[in-house]
């Protein structure tokens, strides 16, 4: 019978390390605390790992887990060995988890096979977390903010590194040391560290080829233990028995001190930190099959000249950004921003954007919101209504480019096999979509994704500029099924004469919230598909190992379009013909640029003449329209790029920006309809949730708390309306206060009974004597 993967090892403490079948850690836990921060995958692996190196004139290294290595692995439910042999080195590699304690160890024998001596480290590199589940699904960099990391030095095993979380679980602070078994000489505590701003462009993890990790604590929000070894000499035909422990404390209720070496004495007393006897273990004679993302280079995209710049977006530059180097970003045209390759390389936050469909200023549920990054993510947590919960496709979840393979992605067909689209030698960003431009050896690809304003679709489209005509393959993330696209769910699909459809299981929460709830992606005017399937199309072996992928294969041509539709709340977008998209753009451009213009009204900022301000005043109006989209984004689809859970309002906040800016633009309708829709969420006591679902469907979502000062913006917030727009109609509005079973049970009132409760609550919070 075959194993079922991931495998789960498991030891009598209760320590659990799941793997996948490319020699991958998918994740380790500890009864209810996850210890790791990404979850590995069938599709990439993760960025759990043991590097080995070889020092020569430069450094060279190579993985021993995940789909990247060498090895051959063999799983079963008592640990994980991974044999091979690279540069003349061969290796095994195993996980043993402890069976008195919560303690695992990696156990790494090196052997040269070659004619010269060979100088060898290992470096071993953990993601951390020390957190519940849900609350590291829900946002890993919040998670990694509240990590701490403690060098300490051990007389014998050099430097070890100890981790705290600082952000109670249940009341408890989970807690782990990690060291060598040989001796420690140096560290990093996060993944920008180890990887680099380099790995956008596809280059090597810095940490890979410095002779020393920085030994430096960085507190940031890719949270990793990384050890380096002391390397040693291997003389032709000997050994090396080298390693790695871990120790795991369910509670550390104190910050980390030089006692805790106490627990690294415990780690190597423990017999398996020992030696240990060769496991006579059955291997395949090849390693697991590698995916697209795994054995396939990205596009190497090349720099822009001048002249093709100006070809490409017009001579109208402004606010131009260089460097020694060239060119950096500028803005052109109408509501258009240009940034090229160089400055993605430069910059921590790589450049990313959101979009909504529709131009009501009021929430629909109807409308699709997608996240699209420069580094060839062209769709991603694309959402239909609730913009976190209703997922279609999954989340990008590192801004490192830890992992590649979510949401939208796309593979073009060269001579030599399929490359990657990643990073782009240009992307030009408008509030409602992005472009990107791909220059290579032998030709120019342009692509486009961009959220319709005139009805819920989203639309992409593939052109090759220069160059011979290509075949796509479009690789799809989904989330429909829960988890954000984590578990090993196959998608369910079936094509039609439109397109393709995309179904939830029932049993998923998209399922219970939506039986007949569906996505359409539709292939433009066109546009021939030669292949319609699942994660087997991305697997090298073509077989399926049941991941959660919908993968097309586009006929060769030299240019290709599709439409995505949300059919969770049915529109009549999804059943329309999908029209000729080179019109489409157009019009779209035309309806984007004049939506944008009126969200800045009449506004137009002219310094004083000959004023030595004129230049910042231009680029303040320049950054309307943009203030603009963030704060449309953010009253209409709450979510941001790194905290990407979101989708209700703020109490607080939506009764402040988004009342300020649309009582600025004389939208009186938006800012009555907000205010009844916050007056509904009021508690029957006269207060307020700190933040509350602003759709009926999910109106039971919501805390039971709030700060002291919330009771008192949806009051400020109405009296503004009133005084702008002079609507007292509005007090004899009849709303229900919230109740948790729905309106027929609620206490219905007045709004100026509403407002009366709250001034209530308000006058019983006073301080004596301070007003």
């Amino acid at each position: 019978m075959s194993a079922v993967y991931p495998l789960h090892i498991a030891s009598p403490s209760g320590l659990q390390v799941q793997v996948h079948a490319n020699g991958s850690i998918r994740r380790m836990d500890y009864r209810d605390i996850l210890l790791n921060l990404f979850l590995g995958s069938e599709i990439e692996g993760g960025p759990a790992n043991i590097y080995l190196r070889r020092h020569d004139v430069s450094i060279a290294a190579t993985p021993l887990l995940g789909p990247r290595s060498p090895a051959v692995f063999h799983l079963d439910e008592q640990g994980l060995t991974a044999r091979g042999e690279w540069q003349d080195i061969r290796f095994t590699a195993s996980l043993v988890l402890a069976a008195s304690a919560a303690a695992w160890f990696w156990r790494v024998a090196l052997e040269n096979t070659g004619q010269a001596t060979a100088t060898v480290d290992l470096l071993y590199a953990q993601d951390v977390a020390l957190a519940h589940y849900s609350t590291v699904r829900l946002n890993e960099y919040y998670v990694s903010q509240y990590v701490d990391h403690t060098p300490l030095t051990h007389p014998e095993r050099g430097v070890v590194l100890a981790v705290r979380q600082n952000l109670p679980m249940g009341g408890r602070h989970p807690w782990a040391i990690i060291g060598s078994l040989g001796r420690g000489v140096s560290f990093a505590t996060d993944a920008l560290q180890f990887y680099g701003l380099a790995v956008r462009a596809g280059q090597v993890a810095v940490g890979l080829t410095a002779t020393q990790l920085p030994a430096r604590r960085q507190q940031h929000e890719h949270a990793m233990v990384v050890m380096q070894d002391a390397p040693v000499r291997l003389a032709p035909n000997t050994r090396g028995d080298l390693g790695f422990f871990g120790w795991f404390e369910e509670d550390h209720p104190t910050a980390t001190s030089i006692a805790d070496l106490a627990f690294v004495e415990k780690a190597l007393t423990l017999p398996e930190a020992g030696v240990m006897p060769e496991r006579r273990v059955e291997t395949s004679g090849t390693p697991p099959p590698a995916t697209l993302f795994s054995a396939r280079p990205m596009l190497t995209s090349l720099d822009l000249s001048e002249a093709e710049i100006a070809a490409l977006f017009g001579s109208d530059q402004r606010h131009v950004e260089r460097a020694d180097d060239g060119l950096l970003s500028f803005f052109t045209g109408v509501h258009r921003h240009v940034v090229l390759k160089s400055k993605e390389l430069r910059v921590l936050r790589p450049h990313s954007h959101i979009v909504r469909t529709g131009q009501r200023l009021t929430p629909e549920e109807a409308s699709l919101t997608s996240t699209m990054w420069m580094a060839g993510v062209f769709n991603s947590m694309l959402t239909q209504g609730h913009v976190s919960i209703n997922r279609f496709l999954s989340t990008t979840r590192s801004y490192l480019s830890v992992l590649r393979a979510c949401g939208q992605r796309i593979f073009v067909e060269l001579s030599d096999g399929y490359v990657l689209l990643d990073l782009p030698s240009a992307c030009e960003m408008t509030p409602n979509g992005c472009g990107w431009i791909y220059k290579y050896a032998d030709g120019l690809i342009a692509v486009r994704s961009w959220a319709s304003s005139a009805r819920h679709a989203l639309y992409l489209c593939v052109d090759m500029l220069a160059g011979a005509p290509c075949r796509l393959l479009l690789s799809h993330h989904i989330a429909l099924n829960g988890d954000d696209g984590a578990d090993a769910v196959p998608v369910q699909f079936e094509r039609d004469a439109g397109g393709i459809v995309i179904r939830p299981v029932p049993e998923s929460e998209v399922g219970r919230r939506f039986p007949a709830g569906s996505f359409r992606i539709d292939p433009g005017r066109g546009t021939v598909l030669e292949r319609v399937g699942g994660d087997e199309l991305l697997f090298v072996d073509g077989r399926s190992r049941q991941q959660p992928y919908l993968t097309l294969i586009t006929g060769k041509a030299s240019a290709v379009s599709f439409r995505i539709t949300g059919g969770l709340i049915p529109t009549a977008d999804m059943t329309e013909t999908v029209a000729d998209l080179a019109a489409e753009v157009a019009a779209e451009q035309g309806r984007a640029e004049r939506f944008w213009r009126a969200m800045t009204g009449a506004l137009t900022l002219l310094p004083p003449v000959s004023s030595p301000l004129a230049g910042d005043v231009a680029r303040l109006q320049e950054m309307l329209p943009w203030f603009a989209h963030n704060a449309m984004i953010h009253y209409l689809a709450p979510r941001g790029l790194e905290q990407y859970s979101g989708g209700g309002w703020g109490t607080r906040d939506v009764t402040q920006g988004p009342v300020e800016m649309l009582l600025s633009l004389g939208q009186w309708e938006p800012v009555r309809d907000l205010l009844l829709r916050v007056y509904t969420a009021q508690n029957p006591d006269g207060d307020w949730p700190q933040w509350f679902m602003f759709f009926e469907r999910e109106r039971h979502i919501r805390p039971g708390e709030s700060h002291g000062d919330i009771v008192l913006w949806p009051v400020l917030a109405l009296a503004e309306y009133l005084l702008a727009s002079e609507d007292a109609s509005l007090l004899d509005e009849v709303v229900p206060f919230f109740h948790p079973q729905g309106h027929d049970h609620a206490e219905p009132a007045t709004l100026w009974a509403h407002v009366e409760r709250a001034l209530g609550v308000i006058a019983a919070r006073v301080i004596p004597g301070t007003i």
